[in-house]
């Protein structure tokens, strides 16, 4: 399995994370279990040279099982929540733990250079309009949960923008199908499978106790932190791509 990623350029930086792609020249297919992280992703899966299918996996509260098809080429884009809004005209609260598949021409991608990785990165940075007019209240809220870990309470978010908590939570619900307090505990949980990748199987970020850590982390990934860190046949797929990099 060949794995690369490169991190969005400056002028997108407020809509994408990162790009990613995996290559499977293998002759069977792989199978891998993918952390919730709080970001969603556009994935496109390519064979022989042609789009088999675009797909759009929205938040997800829980581990998801991916298949990557032998002889393919899976090629994917980070967005950061914020760009729900002002990208996908809100279609994520529609599917929390769950995807929808769009059509191979959904924003010009049947156009782009899809054998070649730097090139396709560089092409749809292009396509992105930098020039949207945000709420910058909503930017800041992302900027405070993530400077915070997700350790921060609606209340106390509420006082740092300057937006009332309800108005927050409405914002929440209507445009990712989650609550400001379920996402801050997924950023929570995604930053504890980190130190857990690296052996640390105590909680570091305001859970309880030993108990409520592993409750939390068992909701989030479907397995106890100790199994987490064993990663049986590189079976978490954020753990094994660590490495490569």
């Amino acid at each position: 399995m060949n794995y690369q990623e490169i991190e969005a350029n400056k002028d997108i930086s407020k809509f994408v994370k990162l790009f990613w792609q995996f290559d499977n020249t293998n002759k069977e297919e792989k199978r891998y279990t993918v952390l919730p992280d709080g970001y969603f992703d556009l994935v496109i899966r390519i064979s022989k040279n042609k789009i088999i299918d675009v797909t759009i996996y929205g938040i997800w509260l829980k581990q998801m099982d991916v298949i990557i098809p032998n002889d393919s080429i899976v090629i994917g884009v980070t967005f950061k929540p914020i760009s729900a809004e002002y990208i996908f005209t809100n279609q994520i609260s529609e599917i929390v733990n769950d995807l929808k598949i769009l059509d191979n021409t959904f924003q010009g991608i049947d156009k782009l250079s899809l054998n070649n990785f730097k090139s396709f990165v560089l092409e749809y940075s292009k396509n992105i309009n930098t020039n949207i007019k945000i709420d910058n209240r909503k930017v800041e809220v992302f900027n405070i949960l993530h400077e915070n870990y997700g350790v921060i309470t609606v209340e106390e978010l509420s006082n740092k923008v300057f937006w009332k908590s309800r108005q927050i939570n409405r914002y929440f619900n209507s445009t990712f199908g989650l609550s400001v307090k379920t996402y801050a505990n997924i950023l929570r949980c995604s930053i504890s499978f980190k130190d857990i990748e690296k052996g640390k199987l105590s909680p570091s970020l305001n859970f309880y106790d030993q108990s409520h850590f592993i409750k939390e982390i068992k909701k989030h990934s479907g397995s106890n932190p100790k199994e987490l860190h064993q990663n049986k046949n590189d079976r978490f797929l954020q753990f094994s791509t660590l490495h490569k990099l």
